[in-house]
Order: structure tokens, then C-alpha cells, then sequence
């Protein structure tokens, strides 16, 4: 098998994983994560090992199907990273507001604070 077709055999494979929804377990939600980052690795690696002066036409046609699913992919994996992005800012704001809750009286509050009407 060439490696062209390797190479779009592995993407559609990263593809069909990456279309499936994000898990909302924290345990499943790291395992497709790995996941997706192993399939990567393997790609890049089969990337590295293509040669673009010996290719045949048949694998240049591949090739081309290869880019517009990658696409696709890239597209996907924007949507996922965003998702990841959006679960780490709501956490740092939980963990903010937690801290909040636990000690009222740490930081500074704008209740209880005077203004001298004459100046200083």
C-alpha cells in the first residue's frame, strides 16, 4: 500500500473519531483526547515519509481528495479546541467563584467604602 493511501486511510479514520461528540466524563473526555493526539502523531509521520517527486497520478488524485478532507478535519478539531476552551474558562470562573464563596472577606470589595465629599 502507498503511503498516499495510507495517509488518507488514517485521516479518515482521525476524521470519523473526531466527528463523534465530545464526552462529558472526564475520564472518556481525556481517552478521546489521547486518542485524537495519537492518530495525529501517526499522520505526521506518515506525512514526513511521502516523497512529492515520485508520485503517480492515481496518488496525486488521492492527494486532492486528501487536502479537501483535511478541511473537514481542521475545521473539526477548530471546534473541538474551542469546546476545551470554553470547559477551561468555566472552570477557572467556578474555582473563582468558589474561592469567593469559601473567604468573603479576602480581596478587595467595593461595599463599605468612603469618599470624602470635600477632598484630601
Amino acid at each position: 500500500m502507498s503511503v498516499v493511501k495510507e495517509l488518507y486511510i488514517a485521516t479518515q479514520c482521525l476524521y470519523e473519531h473526531a466527528e463523534k461528540p465530545l464526552p462529558k466524563e472526564d475520564d472518556a473526555r481525556d481517552q478521546f483526547i489521547a486518542i485524537i493526539d495519537l492518530k495525529l502523531e501517526h499522520r505526521a509521520a506518515l506525512i514526513e515519509q511521502i516523497e512529492r517527486e515520485n508520485l503517480t497520478a492515481g496518488e496525486k488524485k488521492l492527494g486532492d481528495e486528501l487536502i479537501k478532507l483535511n478541511t473537514k478535519l481542521n475545521a473539526r478539531l477548530e471546534v473541538i479546541q474551542a469546546e476545551i476552551q470554553a470547559n477551561l474558562s468555566e472552570l477557572k470562573v467556578k474555582k473563582q467563584t468558589h474561592k469567593k464563596y469559601e473567604n468573603p472577606y479576602d480581596g478587595p470589595t467595593t461595599d463599605g467604602v468612603f469618599f470624602d465629599k470635600r477632598g484630601v
